[in-house]
């Protein structure tokens, strides 16, 4: 008997190191480097740029100094940094490369944006000719410690606010941005779920797991086939018909359709299970909406 209750308390001992370094591997694996922007000025009314007619990609303007021409970043809540395109800046005076590191300041509406250490993929694609000029990606450190409001319903953005919008000071609730990450509680059939608010995700209403999209999805519903790029990566999306609400505070989101993608890698799959997600929200959820973010405070509001 006594042998049997080391054995237990062993493999006890065993299960509970195993957990903590898992828990430990994951919190590192996740967590983002220092924030290296500068960031001033408010920014004013920026109008927002959709690639396409169907939404799937959110840019924003952007100009250099002694520079008349209007380039793009992609707007994604989803990636910790802002990041340049190597293929797409080669030819751009302004920015100063050393390897993987990047040098420049430039501006978006009035707020000017500076760093010396701007991360560089090796994405993207030679804008010189290109009436579109996409030149990299603007990621969730821009609303980190500050106040951003993106309309959607009027199709502008404001970033580096000052103070809360008028028509959200008595309508504030609480979310989290955990590692840089916008998680946002709801109610979806009537069970507390956390979703990622993914910006990067324009196209769909709900990205989550088969599951969770098989329980969701419309019986007789028609799968929408389709595939897509993310970032190195070719994803395939199943995309169904729902007829769910995710209530978030006090205001009730239709949720119209759910979808389900293959491709992602395993570390992005773990992450969603470490962070206790059900899914990833994207932009076309809140088209009728007006979203607040205040990251000083963790407070964000639903119009």
């Amino acid at each position: 008997m006594k042998i049997l209750k080391k054995i237990a308390l062993t493999f006890l001992a065993f299960l509970v190191l195993v957990v903590l370094g898992s828990y430990i591997y994951f919190d590192q694996k996740f967590t983002p480097e220092k924030n290296y922007l500068i960031i001033e000025n408010e920014s004013g009314s920026i109008p927002l740029m959709w690639l396409s007619k169907e939404k799937n990609v959110l840019l924003l303007p952007m100009h250099f100094d002694d520079d008349t021409t209007t380039y793009y970043l992609q707007f994604d809540t989803g990636s910790p940094y802002t990041v340049f395109y190597s293929k797409s800046i080669k030819n751009i005076l302004q920015i100063q490369t050393n390897e993987d590191v990047a040098k420049t300041s430039f501006y978006i509406g009035k707020t000017k944006i500076t760093s010396d250490k701007f991360k560089i993929y090796n994405l993207g694609n030679d804008t010189k000719n290109d009436s579109l000029k996409i030149i990299g990606t603007i990621g969730a450190d821009i609303l980190e410690d500050r106040k951003t409001l993106i309309n959607f319903k009027e199709n502008y953005i404001a970033l580096n606010l000052s103070k809360v919008p008028t028509q959200f000071q008595t309508k504030l609730f609480d979310f989290k941005f955990k590692k840089r990450k916008i998680i946002v509680s709801g109610l979806l059939k009537g069970k507390e779920e956390n979703f990622l608010f993914d910006s990067g995700t324009s196209a769909y209403e709900l990205l989550t797991n088969k599951e969770v999209w098989e329980n969701l999805k419309l019986y007789y519903s028609k799968i929408n086939i389709e595939k897509s790029q993310s970032w190195d990566k070719v994803l395939t999306a199943y995309t169904s018909n729902c007829n769910q609400k995710i209530q978030i505070s006090n205001h009730e989101i239709p949720l119209n359709y759910v979808t389900y993608v293959e491709g992602f890698s395993q570390a992005q799959y773990s992450m969603m299970k470490f962070s206790g997600m059900t899914g990833m929200l994207g932009n076309k959820i809140f088209l009728n909406n007006s979203l607040y973010f205040d990251c000083t405070q963790n407070k964000m509001g639903i119009e």
